[in-house]
């Protein structure tokens, strides 16, 4: 799930013309791709690893879940 969210900026931090450029001077090239793929690969095993497991974030998640789920009864008319 994590590389879902992650590829988009760490994306467009080396490919998006306006971002690159300011960075690099350039968009990487073809030839940067399975670097680029690394980097969203470890980098979203590492989100995966010590935050989405995150035993402090899951009980945060769901004191949120909860909070959200009793002042929001009935608005989606789901009573």
């Amino acid at each position: 799930f994590p590389m879902f969210i992650l590829h988009g900026p760490i994306g467009q931090v080396f490919y998006k013309k306006a971002i690159a450029k300011r960075l690099w001077g350039k968009p990487m090239p073809r030839s940067f791709f399975p670097i680029y793929l690394l980097l969203v690969l470890a980098s979203s095993h590492l989100v995966n690893e010590f935050f989405v497991k995150s035993k402090r974030i899951q009980a945060l998640s769901s004191r949120v879940a909860q909070f959200l789920a009793k002042h929001t009864a009935g608005m989606l008319q789901d009573q």
